[in-house]
C-alpha cells in the first residue's frame, strides 16, 4: 500500500472481545484502518457517521443479528453499496444461503487463518475500487 494511499476503513461487528481483537490486529498490521464494534447497533451509528470501505460482520449477536442489519443496511442508499463479509461459526447451508441474499461478498468460518481473512478482504476491496477509489470515500 502506498505512502500516501488512503488505508481503506474497515468496520468489524462481533459481540466477541477476543475476536474483535484478533481480527483488527490483523488488518492493522496489514495497513488497513479498522473501527470494531460489540453490537450491529453500536456499530450501524457510527457507520451513519463515516461509512467504511468494508463490514466484516457476524451472525450471531446482541439486539440485531448480522443478517437483520444487512437487510436493513440495503435499504439505505448512504450505506447500501458498502460490501459486507459475514465472519461467523455457522456453517449451515441455510445461513450461507441467508448470507448471500442480503448480498454478502464473502462467508468464512471461524475460526480462520490470518491469511485466508486478508486474502478476503482484498479480493472483496478489489472487486469493489472504481478507478482505485473506493465507493463513498474523498
Amino acid at each position: 500500500m502506498a505512502e500516501t494511499e488512503q488505508k481503506p476503513l474497515i468496520f468489524i461487528f462481533d459481540d466477541n472481545e477476543a475476536i474483535r481483537r484478533l481480527v483488527r490486529l490483523h488488518l492493522q498490521q496489514a495497513g488497513y484502518e479498522v473501527r470494531a464494534f460489540e453490537d450491529a447497533i453500536e456499530g450501524g451509528q457510527a457507520m451513519l457517521e463515516t461509512p467504511p470501505d468494508l463490514l466484516i460482520i457476524d451472525v450471531n449477536m446482541p439486539y440485531m443479528d448480522g443478517l437483520e442489519f444487512l437487510a436493513a443496511m440495503k435499504t439505505d442508499p448512504s450505506v447500501a453499496r458498502i460490501p459486507s463479509i459475514m465472519l461467523t461459526s455457522r456453517t449451515d447451508e441455510e445461513t450461507e444461503m441467508a448470507a448471500a441474499n442480503v448480498g454478502v461478498a464473502r462467508f468464512l468460518t471461524k475460526p480462520i487463518s490470518c491469511d485466508d481473512l486478508l486474502q478476503a478482504v482484498q479480493q472483496v476491496l478489489s472487486r469493489t475500487r472504481v478507478g482505485g477509489v473506493l465507493p463513498g470515500r474523498d
